[in-house]
């Protein structure tokens, strides 16, 4: 301080040099920083370091050395500069990394060197750099200044044992790299994907957008398990229970074709359906299958759980649940269903198929909207009357995609030959929305239709319509 103030005067000109030529350099690393930003160049971050600290301890040292003129070998001269070489250090370390790594391609082994390695190899160059600064600008022994370390890191380490096992624990898992970043782990209670690896712990993002800190040592000393590892494919178990009614192979062959028709579920490994156990009021079943990815879990397991009800449904079978009721004289305990003629009200001109007495069991399948109602594999043999919902009508245009030629809504009919005709072979019949079918034996139909002319003339103009799209599509 002493040196400060016996200094001579003021020299102008570096003092000019320094007021103009500090805000323009500011001012151009601006922009710079900027522009890389702007097209997401690693850069930018270390020339933040070089705009934050190493313009302006170069200010200072300017400002001691050339302005002030305090003496070379003074303290103030030589804690600017030992100030200013460190963080320039720093700063050309941070210009490598970014160079060498943070501008790496993709899948090379530059890009899947871990950030945490280079954070530790970094730190050791600069705590190396500091002792040859150490040595050069205060004149010091290297031997002095690495027993010092030394004695230092001791103490250091008595003093930050936990955060240290944090660090060494890091360094043990990136020798062992069980994980990376992306990977799905399951770890410490929670499942979500890993999102950063730092010194002291491993960030994970769960499915519901909460961040979950794990520290190294956690990870290290604990099992954890990586979803994303030996390759990206999922799979998923989901137990089911069926009345001892449903015949186990029936059960089986419906929730096998649920599955494999499942957007979603993979085909390769493919789908299967186990009997697993013999329970109190159900025999249960282990729906197994596959997704790509972990993140296609949660939407494709929903898509099989909300097609189960509609599936088991259609197919008669019964999902038992424990329930203790009890019933007064006049009640049963499975109420009669809904009589034909009461579900035909709103289409009153098919009422004759059913019969005056109200007696036939006309049979009602219920479909989940996307299921698919007809296709050339699985046919709708008999006749079919859509009394909620609609479904699309779909055909094979010359380029082989499939085309919606006409939607098929409440009160219109479909089946193998109520489709198109002779033109359908090829059409598939799709639900937009949750469908209800009731269905018509041929014979039925057939009688309805000999009944009643104008309905006939209606269902044949109706094919005919479908058939002329059909046509139009097919040559487009």
């Amino acid at each position: 301080m002493n040196d400060f103030l016996n200094s001579q005067s003021l020299n102008i000109w570096p003092a000019v040099g320094l007021a103009l030529g500090f805000p323009l350099i500011l001012l151009f690393l601006n922009e710079l920083i900027s522009s890389l930003e702007r097209r997401g160049n690693p850069l930018a971050r270390t020339l933040r370091t070089f705009r934050n600290f190493v313009v302006p301890a170069l200010a200072v040292v300017v400002f001691i050395v050339y302005i002030v003129e305090a003496p070379a070998g003074g303290t103030l001269v030589r804690v600017a500069e030992t100030a200013f070489w460190i963080v320039l250090l720093y700063a050309l370390l941070g210009i490598v990394n970014d160079l060498i790594f943070g501008l790496a391609s993709r899948n090379t082994w530059r890009e899947r060197v871990p950030k945490l390695f280079r954070d530790l190899t970094r730190a050791g160059l600069v705590a190396i750099g500091a002792m040859v600064i150490f040595h050069r600008v205060w004149g010091g022994e290297l031997q002095g200044a690495l027993t010092a370390l030394g004695v230092g890191s001791v103490v250091i380490g008595l003093a930050l044992q936990e955060p240290l096992g944090n660090i060494v624990s890091g360094l043990m898992l990136l020798f062992e790299r069980p994980l990376n970043v992306g990977d799905w782990v399951t770890a410490d209670g929670v499942t979500g994907k890993v999102i950063e690896i730092n010194w002291r712990s491993v960030h994970i993002e769960t499915p519901t957008r909460e961040l979950r800190v794990v520290p190294n040592v956690s990870l290290y000393k604990s099992a954890f398990s990586n979803l994303s590892r030996p390759t990206f494919i999922r799979t998923e178990v989901i137990e089911v229970g069926f009345g001892y009614n449903d015949p186990p192979n029936r059960v089986k062959e419906l929730m096998l074709e649920l599955l494999t028709t499942t957007p979603g579920v993979l085909s390769d490994p493919a789908p299967s359906v186990r009997t697993v156990n013999y329970a109190d009021f159900s025999v249960i079943y282990r729906l197994i299958f596959s997704v790509a990815r972990q993140e296609e879990l949660a939407v494709t397991r929903d898509r099989i759980m909300t097609r189960l009800w509609y599936a088991a449904k259609r197919g008669g079978l019964t999902i038992p649940y424990p329930i203790q009721m009890e019933y007064g004289p006049s009640e049963s305990p499975n109420p009669d269903p809904p009589k034909p003629r009461e579900l035909l009200r709103n289409q009153p001109r098919y009422l004759p198929a059913v019969g005056d007495d109200n007696t036939s069991s006309q049979r009602v399948i219920d479909y989940a909207a996307g299921e698919m109602l007809h296709t050339p594999a699985s046919r709708f043999e008999a006749v079919g009357l859509v009394l909620s919902g609609s479904a699309s009508m779909l055909a094979t245009n010359a380029t082989g995609e499939l085309v919606n030629v006409g939607n098929i809504v409440a009160g219109e009919c479909f089946g193998s030959h109520l489709t198109a005709g002779s033109t359908g072979d090829d059409v598939q019949i799709r639900a937009n929305t949750d469908v209800s079918v009731m269905i018509f034996e041929d014979q039925a139909m057939d009688a309805l239709l000999n009944q009643s002319p104008s309905l006939a003339a209606e269902i044949g103009d109706t094919i005919e319509s479908r058939r002329q799209a059909i046509l139009a599509v097919r040559k487009n």
